[in-house]
């Protein structure tokens, strides 16, 4: 999709990303649940499996935080979408944006309404031959797993959907890796409190982040502390959740900084000295780690919907995939490329003239991209996809053109897609940006449409800067403090947080005009990245 709604303000290429990876390949499957929407180069069931699988993790989140099970319905467009297929090389080579090939085990794009996560079919077994069978057997041991990363990923992803909260970095990525190994057993039986084995060596190379600094938000920590926030954070979130003399400590910290208390003075207040704290630390990191199995009554097992990809699909897989880890312009085009013309090949396919009409709006190719989400649309008029990609291709040709005016077509389109799908982020987003970027009057009925996606979208970052300018135009500054505070203490965008930071503390301190010019440097920053 175009602009914020495609990229998510990110910038992004893959160059020469799968360039065989149509030829010789397995057969596709898509595996659908309550919560996740797996397409895999595998096997039936094979992807059945790892569908199930991922959905059993979800459960158990759910049923640790006490949330109902599966969970009321999230709709199509918010169930987190997984490209599954290849080597660790091709993911390492699709999340570097087709510079590199290093092998990673997955990754995940947050988007409202378009959450994305790719992870490789086939392991990595380059130390297979490896004559040193102490380290293969080391690496093997401690290895993070495509199923491991994920799982650390969709922790974060259901954080910040379920808690609308702060949380400081280190708990954040504490969370993930103490939840992160949940262990499914047979008959719905889970285990928490596993050691996230890939973070022993870190534990053990590196010397402990004093306490005094990292309860300490006034202080910038360095870029291995930061690194540590992984291993160390999950250590300190073990011990404070496992221990019985500790227990109820971490909950009234947590407590403390989302009433405004300085984060140092509310650790020494509630865990004491800090010195003491730290020994206590060192001691524990040396093991046992406790732990527990939890055996969920009524267990029933995931519902996995499974069919196999058209042929038309697995024609456009390699640039949907693309498309769908998002792209810069030449990227776009080298799409393109790729796809362009295969609706014409499939033209009774409405998943091909879908994926060939993103290509072509990413390529800002308006005229093409017009024209084939019309023959979607004369194919299923009900398309709920194809009217929220064409509300987003006339927005983008009116911000392209300079032509204000045409907000008012693309809202047509977006007003069409709310209809079809109250839940769907993009057509609620979509629809209040022709107001706002036409600076028009934005009437109450798109306001409310905004707000009322936020329990599907509160794990993107730009939906709750988005929302936050909002509420910060209508002077409620309380309800924008509440939006941007999770983001206030972001383990993965420092800089970024650091000025949410700012705008948090100029609300803090009544400044309700700072807070809106320190928002307008944010987004004119990002706008001029991604014109980059």
């Amino acid at each position: 999709m175009l602009g914020y709604l495609r990229s998510v303000m990110l910038g992004m290429t893959v160059l020469g990303l799968l360039a065989t990876a149509t030829a010789a390949r397995a057969e596709w499957w898509e595996a659908e649940t309550s919560h996740f929407v797996i397409v895999a180069e595998s096997n039936k069931a094979d992807a059945e499996r790892f569908a199930s699988r991922l959905e059993r993790f979800d459960n158990a989140l759910r049923f640790l935080q006490r949330l109902p099970i599966p969970g009321p319905e999230i709709g199509p467009t918010n169930k987190v979408r997984v490209y599954r297929f290849g080597d660790p090389f091709e993911i390492g080579e699709l999340a570097a944006e087709g510079g590199g090939r290093a092998g990673i085990n997955g990754f995940y794009v947050g988007r409202p309404g378009a959450s994305v996560a790719f992870a490789p079919t086939k392991a990595d077994d380059s130390m297979r031959f490896d004559r040193n069978l102490d380290q293969r057997q080391l690496i093997q041991r401690t290895a993070l797993t495509p199923e491991g990363t994920l799982f650390h990923e969709y922790v974060h992803h259901f954080m910040l959907q379920r808690f609308n909260t702060t949380y400081p970095h280190w708990y954040v990525e504490g969370f993930a890796e103490l939840y992160g190994t949940i262990q499914l057993l047979d008959g719905g039986v889970f285990k928490v409190g596993d050691v996230p084995q890939h973070r022993g060596p870190d534990l053990a190379r590196f010397g402990d982040v004093k306490l005094t600094k990292l309860f300490d938000h006034s202080k910038r920590l360095s870029g291995q502390e930061r690194y540590q926030s992984y291993s160390f954070g999950w250590l300190l979130s073990h011990y404070l959740n496992f221990n019985k003399e500790r227990q109820g400590q971490l909950r009234d910290y947590l407590k403390a900084l989302n009433t405004g208390e300085d984060s140092l003075t509310a650790a020494t207040r509630v865990f004491g000295d800090l010195d003491t704290l730290q020994k206590e630390l060192q001691k524990y990191k040396n093991g046992p780690f406790p732990g527990y199995e939890v055996i969920p009554a009524n267990y029933v097992e995931p519902v996995v919907k499974m069919r196999r990809l058209t042929p038309g699909e697995e024609a456009v897989i390699e640039g949907h995939i693309r498309s769908e880890r998002g792209v810069d312009r030449s990227g776009a085009r080298s799409v393109v490329r790729s796809i362009g013309g295969k609706e014409t090949l499939y033209p009774d396919n409405l998943a091909v003239q879908l994926a060939v009409a993103e290509a072509y709006s990413d390529a800002r190719e308006f005229d093409k991209a017009e024209a084939v989400l019309k023959r979607a649309l004369a194919i299923d008029p009900g398309s709920q996809k194809a009217h929220v990609l064409m509300g987003a291709l006339i927005s983008a040709r009116a911000d392209a053109q300079k032509e204000p005016a045409l907000y008012a077509k693309a809202r047509t389109w977006f007003a069409d897609a709310v209809r079809l799908d109250p839940k769907d982020p993009r057509a609620a987003i979509g629809l209040y940006l022709t107001y706002y970027e036409a600076r028009e009057p934005i009437p109450e009925s798109a306001l409310l449409t905004l707000e009322g996606v936020f329990d599907y979208s509160s794990h993107d970052d730009g939906y709750r800067l988005i929302l936050a300018r909002q509420l910060l135009d209508e002077n409620r500054g309380k309800a924008a403090r509440s939006v941007l505070a999770p983001l206030a203490f972001s383990a993965h965008k420092e800089e970024e947080a650091n000025k949410i930071a700012t705008i948090v503390e100029e609300i803090d301190a009544g400044k309700i005009e700072e807070a809106r010019t320190t928002m307008a440097a944010i987004f004119a920053e990002s706008k001029k990245k991604a014109e980059d």
